[in-house]
C-alpha cells in the first residue's frame, strides 16, 4: 500500500504554487509464507509470493497532482507496456471535498495510458484542508477474463521430456496462495532452454539474481519473464538461471520462442520452472493476483493435457502425440495380473497415501547424522534404564 500526506492551503493568489506532491515509493506487497519441502525428487519448493508477482522489478506507474483554482486534480499514468489495476482511497482527510467517491478501482491504460481520479478542494472555501492518498496496483487488468479453451504448448523444446512436479493433483509445498494455486513446477536441469507457452508481449522481466534457497530473504527474488496475453491474462516464468533471460520488456514473443534458461534463483531448492497463469480479481474493494487454470496442448492434432502431478510429458508438435510408455519389465518378470475394478477405483487414494509414506522416508533420510546420533544414544539411556529398573526388581 502506498500512501502520502498532504496538506494545502486556500490559494490566495494563481501564481503562488504550493510544493508539489511527490509519490512515495512503490509499496511494499505481502509476502506469503512457505512451507517445507514434501518431496525434493518432484517438487523442488519453488515459491513466488504476491511481491514478486505483483509489482518486481520497478515499474514505471505513477499518481501525480494538478494544481486547480480551487484544489488539486489526481492522475495515474502508466508508461509501461502493461494495463495496470489500480486502486485508489483518500484517508485521514480534513475540510476535504471531492468530485467522486473514493475508493476508486481503475485499469489504467500501458504505452503513456492516464486515469483522471477527480478533483479534491476544501469543503469550506478560505480554510486549509488536508489528506492522505493510499494506492496499490497489479500488472494486469481486473475486467479481463481468460480464454479457457485457449491451449499453451509446453515450455520447452521440441523433443525434450520432462516430468510435472508440484501441480494441482498432488501434494502442496509452497503453492498454497491464490496466486500460486493452479501454478505447475517442472524440474529440470540448470541451463535447460524455457520456451513461450503462447505468445505475447513481455512486460517485465527480473535477471539480476544470481542466489537460490529456501530462506525468508529470497521470497521475493527470481530471475523471471512475464508475457501479456492477447486475453491480458500473464504468463510468469520463474527461478531462471543467473543471466538466463534471453527476452526484453516490450518485445514480442510468439509460442514457441526460447525466452530463458531454467535455473534455481529465488525461493528455490533445485532447479525448475516455475509455470504459472495470472489474473487479477476484485475482491470488494481490494484486488488481488490469482493464479488461473489452464491447460497443455501436445502433438498434430492438439491433444488437451490437464496439468497434473507426475505426468511425464514430450514436447512433440509434429505428429500425432503419443504417451510416454513405462520401461518394459526385466526377463522373467511375471506380468502384472488383470487390475480388480474395486481396487482400481481405490488407486487415487492408495496413490495418496504411498506419496505420504514416501514423504515421510525422505524427510527421515534426510535428517542430519548429529540428530541421528543423539537419537542413538537418547535409545541407549532408554535402554540402561529400564535395565537398571528391573535388576531392582
Amino acid at each position: 500500500m502506498q500512501s502520502h500526506r498532504f496538506q494545502a492551503t486556500p490559494p490566495v493568489d494563481r501564481k503562488l504554487r504550493p510544493t508539489p506532491f511527490t509519490p512515495s515509493p512503490r509499496p511494499p506487497i505481502p509476502l506469503q509464507p512457505g512451507l517445507g519441502v514434501l518431496r525434493p525428487a518432484l517438487l523442488l519448493g519453488g515459491m513466488l509470493p504476491a511481491a514478486l508477482l505483483a509489482a518486481a522489478p520497478p515499474y514505471p506507474l505513477s499518481v501525480d497532482n494538478q494544481r486547480t483554482a480551487r484544489g488539486y486534480r489526481l492522475q495515474a499514468r502508466n508508461l509501461g507496456p502493461a494495463p495496470v489495476s489500480l486502486s485508489l482511497s483518500l484517508s485521514d482527510s480534513r475540510n476535504l471535498a471531492s468530485e467522486r467517491s473514493f475508493p476508486q478501482l481503475v485499469v489504467v491504460p500501458p504505452n503513456g495510458g492516464s486515469v483522471d481520479f477527480g478533483e479534491v478542494y476544501a469543503a469550506h472555501p478560505g480554510h486549509a484542508f488536508s489528506f492522505r492518498t493510499q494506492y496499490r496496483w497489479l500488472l494486469g487488468d481486473f475486467h479481463a477474463r481468460h480464454a479457457t479453451e485457449t491451449l499453451y504448448r509446453l515450455p520447452w523444446l521440441d523433443g525434450q521430456q520432462f516430468t510435472l512436479g508440484q501441480a494441482p493433483g498432488g501434494p502442496i509445498s509452497t503453492h498454497t496462495r491464490p496466486d500460486s494455486e493452479y501454478a505447475v513446477d517442472i524440474p529440470m536441469p540448470e541451463g535447460t532452454p524455457i520456451v513461450a507457452a503462447r505468445g505475447g508481449r513481455v512486460i517485465a522481466t527480473e535477471a539480476g539474481e544470481s542466489d537460490g534457497r529456501q530462506t525468508a530473504d529470497m521470497l521475493s527474488r527470481a530471475n523471471l519473464v512475464k508475457i501479456l496475453h492477447e486475453d491480458r491474462s500473464i504468463g510468469v516464468y520463474a527461478h531462471l538461471a543467473p543471466g538466463g533471460v534471453r527476452v526484453s520488456s516490450g518485445q514480442y514473443v510468439a509460442a514457441g520462442q526460447v525466452i530463458g534458461l531454467a535455473g534455481s534463483t529465488g525461493y528455490s531448492s533445485g532447479p525448475h520452472l516455475h509455470f504459472a497463469v495470472l489474473g487479477v480479481r476484485r475482491n470488494g474493494e481490494q484486488l488481488e493476483s490469482v493464479s488461473l487454470p489452464f491447460n497443455f496442448h501436445v502433438g498434430n492434432p492438439p491433444q488437451v493435457i490437464v496439468p497434473r502431478y507426475g505426468l511425464t510429458l514430450t514436447a512433440q508438435y509434429q505428429h500425432p502425440y503419443q504417451p510416454a510408455v513405462p520401461a518394459p519389465a526385466a526377463a522373467g518378470t511375471p506380468p502384472k495380473p488383470p487390475e480388480n475394478p474395486a481396487t482400481a477405483a481405490r488407486q487415487p487414494q492408495l496413490r495418496s497415501e504411498r506419496d505420504h509414506a514416501e514423504t515421510w522416508v525422505t524427510q527421515l533420510a534426510a535428517l542430519p547424522a548429529s540428530v541421528w546420533a543423539g537419537l542413538l544414544v537418547a535409545l541407549s539411556l532408554l535402554f540402561a534404564w529400564f535395565n537398571h529398573r528391573n535388576d531392582r526388581r
